[in-house]
């Protein structure tokens, strides 16, 4: 495998586009066995980007979008309609991965791993209620999520309403964080430590109902906090790891009358100083922030970015301090600077020697915990190796200029991504077989891009060099010998019931 450790970004200029969340309510008597076992103690910390393989498919059989809350560390919580633990399960269901327990399985790590071993994935939800968009801390002990009020045997107005869940894996205790009836609760993100939490919902929670709203929740103390009051929804809101910044995106105008602008702007939301922020007022929608809360780039905070940054993806072309577009492009904005802020444009990406024939598109960016490296989705051809659609893309933000990888050729991407669960680690859904065990229809994947683990494509004309795709089919098997599992169009898995000896 090659180095993946060098092609610069060209730079010149002050923008880089220029220069550059019940456990399948446990039985106590389960989750004791669980503790005893240590199944729930933190293991202690290892190297995992050097015993990762270079890629692993955590999820197989239903098509599997990721996650749009994150997870912290070595955690990646999901939501999938698929078998993966051989429960038989089909409806839709919150399951956790744990990079450490799955390198322990395979062997890439033998000292400190748990007796009995951890399983890699486990179900954590079950029942109705179609729990999605889980989220969980840094210490893998607390988990927030989505459902019907269904779920967890809620009944009456409130059961036909999704509300948030808080579930205490190391205790098997549920809690009910919103109970609206005339609106939903949608899409919680837990802080690292996982002391707050942020959501959005259009219930009467505190004050009137109608208009989606952010709300900021104390999960220790359980005070719960509206953030936003405008006359047009605010949704998606991220939080940075220590809680300090709520980034949403709106079309309200929060900073004037709180009317409908019309256009989806990026704000946050200071809570230390309880103070609402406007990071932009483009002429197109901004649309998909994600917030980091270190930035250790020379690049950046040469910009002015140094405390935390909010990247996000526009169709604007009058943000200030950019060129703006052609089309949806990645920027970065700091709460260093006040509102309306110049920004950093981070897409289309110029290197030496590579001039394609069109700047593409770029979405979905995502910094990981230390602000170090950037992740993005692009149709962009920045190496001129050919290859088209939605691929995966990260920038190494040290290096003055930066360095571009190329993640993926082949397939398509689906946002958002994410580079949360490690320094090293992109967390993505696609098509694209990365494992060459075989997969059907997007797949929850992860790329370890340590040098010499996978091998991102860094130089003109040179493509990532991704294994020869395996069997689809394999990525239908249900686990079960008395089915033969086949993948159809679209990417549904069939799993034909045979005679077994």
């Amino acid at each position: 495998m090659h180095d993946p450790a060098a092609r610069s970004v060209a730079s010149s200029g002050p923008s880089l586009g220029v220069i550059l969340a019940g456990v399948a309510r446990v039985p106590m008597r389960y989750l004791a066995t669980a503790l005893a076992a240590g199944l729930l103690v933190t293991a202690p910390a290892h190297a995992l980007h050097k015993n990762s393989p270079p890629a692993i498919r955590i999820s197989k059989g239903a098509p599997t979008s990721h996650p749009t809350t994150p997870s912290w560390d070595r955690y990646v919580a999901f939501a999938s309609s698929g078998d993966l633990v051989g429960t038989g399960n089909t409806t839709r269901q919150v399951f956790l991965f744990n990079l450490f327990a799955h390198d322990c399985d395979i062997g890439g790590i033998v000292i400190g791993c748990p007796l009995p071993a951890v399983p890699p994935i486990r179900q954590i939800t079950s029942g109705p209620g179609a729990p999605d968009n889980p989220t969980i801390n840094q210490a893998g002990t607390l988990l927030a999520f989505d459902a019907l009020g269904s779920y967890g045997g809620g009944t009456g107005p409130a059961a036909a309403r999704r509300q948030i869940f808080l579930l205490n894996l190391a205790t098997g205790d549920l809690r009910r964080v919103t109970n609206g009836t005339d609106g939903d609760s949608v899409r919680p993100s837990l802080s690292r430590a996982g002391g707050r939490m942020v959501f959005e919902s259009s219930a009467s929670l505190v004050g009137p109902s109608g208009v989606t709203q952010i709300y900021l929740y104390e999960t220790n103390l359980g005070g719960l906090q509206r953030l936003t009051d405008g006359a047009a929804p605010s949704t998606n809101p991220a939080l940075n790891k220590l809680a300090s910044v709520v980034a949403f995106e709106s079309r309200a105008r929060h900073l004037g009358d709180g009317s409908d602008s019309g256009i989806s702007q990026i704000f946050w939301y200071d809570v230390k100083r309880s103070r609402l922020h406007q990071l932009t007022n483009g002429n197109g929608p901004s649309t998909h922030p994600a917030v980091s809360s270190a930035v250790k780039s020379k690049t950046l905070r040469r910009s002015g970015i140094r405390r935390v940054a909010i990247l996000f993806d526009s169709t604007a072309t009058n943000l200030p301090g950019t060129a703006g577009g052609p089309g949806r492009q990645a920027y970065v904005g700091s709460v260093d600077l006040g509102d309306l802020p110049n920004l950093v444009q981070l897409t289309p990406i110029p290197v030496d020697g590579c001039t394609p024939s069109s700047p593409g598109e770029s979405s979905y960016p995502t910094i990981d915990p230390t602000g170090r490296r950037i992740a993005f989705i692009s149709t962009g051809d920045f190496l001129c190796n050919g290859t088209t659609g939605r691929r995966a893309f990260v920038t190494d933000m040290r290096r003055v200029p930066a360095v571009l990888y190329q993640m993926t050729g082949r397939g398509d991407v689906q946002g958002p991504l994410s580079n949360f669960l490690g320094l090293w680690f992109l967390t993505l859904s696609t098509n694209d077989d990365l494992t060459g065990q075989g997969v059907c229809g997007h797949q929850l994947q992860v790329i370890d891009y340590f040098t010499g683990r996978w091998s991102p494509a860094t130089k003109v004309g040179q493509t990532p060099l991704e294994p020869i795709p395996g069997n689809p089919d394999a990525g239908c098997d249900d686990g079960n010998p008395c089915t033969a599992d086949t993948c159809g169009p679209g990417g549904v898995c069939k799993n034909t019931p045979i005679a077994c000896p």
